[in-house]
């Protein structure tokens, strides 16, 4: 996890995502806080300013009804409520992933969101609509639970406490049926388009056409928020700077969500390159593309000396996924062998270029359907604040 930023772009750097063991760079940054039942918890420095701006947020409706001293601590509480809220909404997909026999790396929380880390070998369409829509589930049940609390509490508590309560908790309650109603809306990589991929996987038998639909759909919503926020301040004149505000926020989730579908399709598609390829194929050169070159051993293979430390190896057989993950780390090239015998140097720069001549070629020709891959699959559940 320590490698540099640098180490961790090389096999994306030019379109290519990651396989097994593979960090992407957008979570590279992230700090483990927790383990709950095997899942590492982790916080990406940019929930910092989520929680900074929703604060912000909160705080501009709270200062119209109580003082500053208390307005203040109001809105402190309700965002870190709403980080909380967002976890329960990542567990959720986790624990249900567990409870499928599907193993859950981590759960990270991001400025947009959360993505759990899954693997996602063996996974069925059924498994996935389940695992996609118990997240909204749960966003939908913690706002009936605020609304719960903001009805009950001015009976319940004194005037001085029962009315600041019920104000945050029914911010939140109408903040977690707002997000849940957004989150399915069917378009990558919102959890409504895991729906339509599992949907449509149902229908099509297809993977990869339910995905590439799903990512369509993502990618048509994220150019319409985009279109929104540009023409928001146009319409709405006579509230300039709300509406500037509103437009600035349309157009930064609507880039993000294109993104993120783009990068959940070249991530899908260069799985399915990886999926049952060995090292050998990829230097025999796969579907008829040019190899990456094969650098001669290093003079001193498996010493340790001025620091230097010994380079991972991978075996000729090997799949094409322990490849990927052995540039994990503070280097940039990996041994290979057959058998005892090392046969030459791989560099991570030659074989990003060589698996993204392959996913495009790949891409472009179509072919049949690969099987579920075993690689770890970022489901990346995306909550726009």
């Amino acid at each position: 996890m320590g490698a540099p930023a640098e180490r961790r772009r090389a096999l994306s750097a030019p379109g290519v995502s990651t396989g097994r063991g593979y960090r992407p760079p957008m979570l590279a940054r992230a700090v483990r806080i927790a383990n709950v039942r095997g899942v590492e918890v982790r916080l990406d420095p940019s929930v910092l300013l989520l929680g900074v701006l929703v604060a912000a947020l909160f705080l501009l409706r709270f200062v119209d009804g109580f003082s500053w001293p208390l307005a203040i601590p109001m809105a402190a509480v309700g965002a870190l409520l709403v980080m909380a809220t967002t976890f329960a909404h990542e567990l959720a997909h986790a624990l249900e992933a567990q409870h499928r026999g599907i193993e859950v790396e981590a759960i990270t929380l991001l400025l947009f969101g959360g993505v759990t880390e899954m693997h996602a070998g063996g996974q069925t369409a059924r498994d996935e609509l389940a695992i996609a829509l118990v997240g909204p589930y749960v966003s939908l049940l913690c706002g009936a639970v605020f609304g719960i609390v903001a009805t009950v509490s001015p009976d319940l508590l004194p005037d001085a406490v029962g009315a600041p309560v019920a104000e945050v908790a029914g911010l939140l309650g109408w903040w977690n049926v707002l997000l849940a109603a957004f989150n399915i809306v069917p378009g990558a990589p919102l959890d409504g388009g895991r729906v339509l991929r599992a949907l449509m996987w149902m229908i099509t038998r297809d993977r990869m056409r339910a995905l590439r639909t799903s990512v369509r759909a993502g990618q048509l919503l994220g150019l319409t928020l985009v279109g929104t926020g540009l023409l928001l301040p146009f319409v709405a004149p006579l509230t300039l700077l709300p509406a500037s505000v509103g437009s600035v926020i349309l157009v930064v989730t609507g880039v993000f969500l294109y993104l993120a579908a783009r990068r959940e399709l070249r991530h899908a598609e260069l799985d399915e390159v990886l999926s049952g390829r060995t090292v050998r194929e990829l230097l025999s050169g796969l579907d008829g593309r040019q190899p990456p070159p094969l650098e001669p051993p290093p003079d001193a293979v498996g010493a340790d000396t001025a620091g230097v430390p010994e380079l991972p190896a991978v075996q000729l057989h090997a799949d094409l996924h322990a490849l990927v993950a052995a540039f994990q780390g503070d280097h940039d090239r990996v041994r290979v062998a057959d058998g005892a015998v090392e046969v030459g140097t791989l560099v991570e720069r030659d074989v990003a270029r060589s698996l993204h001549e392959v996913r495009r070629f790949g891409a472009a020709a179509g072919g049949p359907e690969p099987p579920a891959p075993a690689a770890p699959v970022a489901s990346r559940d995306v909550e726009p604040m």
